[in-house]
């Protein structure tokens, strides 16, 4: 049997967190088939260990229902990412307790100024009563010194009990977020926005992008802007900075975020040109996975990352008392 449609071989890698049946075939003929989690890695976390194969050998695949009690390795793939993610928009000031992961960047995103637990979520069961309030007053303990609110940000449905619980309390929803992956090794075809306006990348965001970016940085700001080695776009229309996005680099992952374009501009495929244009250099600096998060009601860029590949993969909610 010859290998999969190319297509169909990557589409396989767009499944990443879920359970596949995979029969690969080597050089010489033999078959060998695998089941276990897909890792972001294109890998599979099997019985057996962490497998690796070569997509253009797959000659058959499917998604298989996972038998009971296999949530911890769903589990993990979400909080690698939230561990990647953390990296990728790195606060300036950080405390680890035994539970969570406190982090302040003088309020610029609120990633980067948000709470986020870092206790497998099987253990968050028992966060109730006592430990919880303890939790949180060493939390607002923290947040007060920055001169911040009190946010906690939740990975779902990981830790939906503890949702309940802190709703229960009259913490507010004030955020929910989409975090979308694109699995992918292949670059995508940029010619038909060649026409448009010219995209400049630099290692720094100058005045034009910051003016583009509209969002003042604080006294830290920058510094979260910058980590992750990341990579600015510009795009560039008659001489002016009409829109920007950035994409930078941690561990096995890139991260696309700050995409903007000037409301007059908007439209003209401008936004779509920048992200094709970050998943290329993400390709070409060698990070075929990307991440972003998004409002999960803003339907307008959630069709576009799908069209282009990007698929959900978790949802994040923000709380606060206010």
């Amino acid at each position: 049997m010859g290998a999969l449609p190319e297509q169909a071989a990557n589409d396989l890698l767009l499944h990443v967190g879920e359970r596949l049946s995979v029969r690969v075939q080597s050089e010489q003929g033999h078959t060998d088939d695998l089941v276990g989690i897909l890792l972001p890695t294109g890998q599979l976390e099997t019985k057996a260990g962490v497998r690796t194969f070569d997509p253009a050998h797959v000659v058959a695949w499917r998604i298989v229902k996972p038998p009971r009690g296999t949530g911890v390795p769903m589990s993990q793939r979400i909080l690698d990412i939230e561990s990647a993610s953390s990296e990728l928009w790195a606060p300036t000031h950080q405390e680890r307790t035994p539970r969570w992961h406190l982090r302040a960047a003088g309020g610029y995103t609120r990633r980067a100024n948000s709470m986020i637990p870092i206790a497998p979520p099987w253990e968050s069961k028992s966060w109730s009563g006592s430990s919880l309030d303890a939790d949180l007053a060493e939390a607002d303990r923290f947040y007060q010194a920055h001169d911040l609110p009190t946010i906690i940000t939740l990975p779902m449905p990981l830790y939906e009990e503890l949702a309940a619980i802190l709703i229960a309390r009259e913490w507010k929803l004030v955020l929910d977020i989409s975090v979308m992956v694109r699995i992918d090794r292949n670059s995508v075809d940029e010619s038909a926005n060649a026409h448009l306006g010219q995209i400049e990348i630099s290692t720094t965001p100058d005045a034009s992008w910051m003016v583009a970016h509209g969002r003042a940085l604080g006294n830290e700001g920058h510094s979260v802007l910058t980590s992750g080695t990341p990579r600015f776009l510009s795009y560039v229309l008659d001489g002016e900075v009409v829109g920007t996005a950035r994409v930078g680099f941690a561990r096995q992952w890139s991260a696309l975020g700050a995409v903007r374009v000037n409301p007059k501009h908007r439209r003209k495929g401008i936004a779509r040109a920048l992200v094709e244009r970050a998943i290329n250099v993400a390709q070409d600096q060698g990070f075929p996975f990307m991440l972003l998060q998004v409002d999960c009601d803003n339907d307008a860029a959630i069709t576009l990352y799908k069209s282009l590949g990007f698929t959900h993969h978790h949802r994040n909610i923000y709380l606060s008392r206010d």
